[in-house]
């Protein structure tokens, strides 16, 4: 209240101090607007130019807040905060000269600010990758300062960076017993648990951390993060890891790896309309995580968009399934050699699983619509000895051998597919059409019945009604096979042999109209077929 009186009243100190006000509150616009009214105020206050430099920082763009630091510097030679900022900004954007000679000046400011700042140097020697110098800098600060929870989390974070757990956790429960208050101990903690593969713990820190602080964004990364990869094993857990990364996400919005999980945790929540956008915005700020790739790969292929989801796919690590949904991709654009080599690779993995036998069927399924009817047949006799269920495996082998003419194999196959798949309207369609073929009449309208009975509205059933129709016909029951084939040309109005076959049975059945009617459907579809023309000079004939 203070400092807002003191702004009030015009003064460029209290200005800036509702602007560090703000700042712990981590409102950084606000603590933005209010540091540079002050410096316009003041142009000689140091603080100003500091705080302003913090906002910055936070945002990760140290490049801009150097000048500002280096300005507070000159304007107070003895400012402790903005001293320690400018090694670190420096540090951050690769300066390490610069950033050691800022450092060291830090060393003369006495026991409470030397340690902060041998803290820094380690961190400065650590961005190097001079493990050594930076534990020795580390060592020193808590040497020199035991009582500072600051020095015994920096101690913590550099085993972790290590890659030691088991050294990190007792540093940072060390610095816990000194202040257990501290946001940034709480989270050091959580990381070395998580490292550590004791997620339950790392999970109780995380929350702990979020609860607390809820802007603090790298807790909230970390608690997503942490969620998302659980669901895994867990799916429960994927509802959980959204309201963290949303969040983080609002805090970081230009950090690529904030979307990244959220648009995949999207995903494995079926929000496919949020997580589309989401990736792509990851993508845009540079993700390059293969498990985002993958699940934008897998996207792509639900909106049929394939060349974008073979491209997401070959930046990702797609797994066997994945692999299986890019061999059909390839099919769809007609590039059988690929998908070929992509089937028989995922074959040659494990045939025994369910995705190498499914791979075996494409390759099978390959070879017939490459008309290799003889390759199909082996391939789908392999397939039938990994699984003697297998439905498709026997109907298409039985496709194969009728294109061959073989009727006697055909008609064993496609019988088999038909017990095993016996509500498959297209099983018993063409179980139909061999029984046609080898003349066993009562056998086929049989079958062209179970298939309609299934399905009653594709291309097949067109065909099925037709020949019930035709088989009614050729028993002289024209009563009963004209509706039948009304059904058909109703499903398809350009099958010309059902409308002959319909104009005949209205003719028969002495309705001289409906024959020509739809004779005249034919000659308007064709106008020289025989049957239609001759059809209707005998119906024109019998008129005069």
């Amino acid at each position: 209240k203070s400092f807002e009186q003191a702004a009030s009243q015009g003064v460029a100190e209290g200005r800036a101090g509702v602007g560090q006000v703000l700042l712990r509150q981590r409102q950084y616009a606000k603590a933005m607007e209010a540091f540079q009214t002050a410096q316009k105020m003041d142009p000689a206050i140091a603080i100003s130019y500091w705080g302003q430099g913090e906002v910055l920082r936070h945002d990760d763009l140290c490049v801009e807040a150097v000048p500002l630091y280096l300005r507070a510097t000159d304007l107070d030679r003895r400012f402790p905060e903005a001293q320690l900022a400018l090694g670190n900004c420096l540090v951050a954007i690769g300066q390490h000269e610069k950033a050691v000679a800022a450092l060291n000046e830090g060393l003369k400011w006495g026991p409470k600010w030397r340690p902060r700042f041998l803290v820094a140097l380690g961190d400065a020697e650590l961005a190097r990758d001079s493990l050594r110098d930076a534990g020795i800098y580390y060592t020193r600060a808590k040497e020199e300062a035991p009582e500072d929870p600051t020095a015994r989390r920096a101690l913590g974070n550099f085993y972790l960076k290590r890659g030691t757990w088991a050294l990190a956790v007792p540093e940072l429960q060390g610095a816990m017993a000194l202040d257990s208050t501290d946001i940034e101990i709480h989270y050091a903690m959580g990381q070395a648990l998580y490292f550590d593969q004791r997620y339950s713990d790392a999970l109780d820190e995380y929350r702990w951390v979020t609860s607390h602080d809820p802007d603090f964004a790298p807790g909230q990364l970390a608690l997503g993060n942490l969620l998302y990869l659980a669901g895994e094993r867990d799916p429960r857990r994927y509802p959980e890891a959204r309201a963290p990364l949303e969040k983080y996400t609002t805090l970081k919005p230009r950090d690529a790896k904030g979307w990244s999980l959220l648009g995949r945790a999207y995903a494995a929540l079926k929000m496919k309309e949020e997580a589309l956008p989401a990736m792509i915005k990851a993508q845009e700020l540079g993700d390059k995580t293969k498990d985002m790739y993958t699940a934008l790969g897998r996207l792509f292929v639900e909106r049929r968009e394939w060349d974008k989801a073979l491209e997401a796919f070959g930046r990702g690590e797609p797994g066997t399934h994945d692999m299986l949904l890019i061999g059909q991709m390839f099919v769809f654009q007609g590039r059988i050699d690929q998908a070929d080599s992509i089937y028989r690779a995922i074959f040659e993995l494990d045939s025994t699983r369910s995705d190498g036998r499914f791979a075996l069927n494409e390759i099978g399924k390959l070879r017939f619509r490459q008309k290799d009817y003889p390759g199909a047949i082996a391939v789908f006799q392999r397939r039938i000895a990994l699984d003697p269920n297998s439905d498709e495996a026997y109907y298409f082998m039985g496709l194969s051998y009728k294109e061959m003419k073989q009727y006697p194999e055909a008609l064993d196959a496609l019988r088999q597919a038909a017990v095993l798949a016996g509500g498959k309207a297209d099983r018993q369609f063409w179980l139909g059409i061999l029984y046609e073929q080898v003349d066993s009449t009562a056998m086929a309208v049989e079958q062209f019945q179970r298939s309609v009975e299934l399905d009653s509205t594709s291309a097949t059933a067109a065909i099925a009604f037709r020949q019930l129709g035709y088989h009614r016909l050729l028993g002289k029951d024209f009563a009963g096979a004209t509706p039948l084939i009304e059904r058909a040309v109703t499903i398809n109005p350009k099958d010309v042999q059902a409308l002959i076959w319909l104009a005949q049975g209205y003719q028969n059945s002495l309705n001289r109209t409906k024959a020509m009617e739809n004779y005249q459907r034919v000659l308007a579809i064709d106008p020289k077929q025989l049957d239609a023309l001759k059809g209707v000079k005998s119906l024109t004939g019998g008129a005069k």
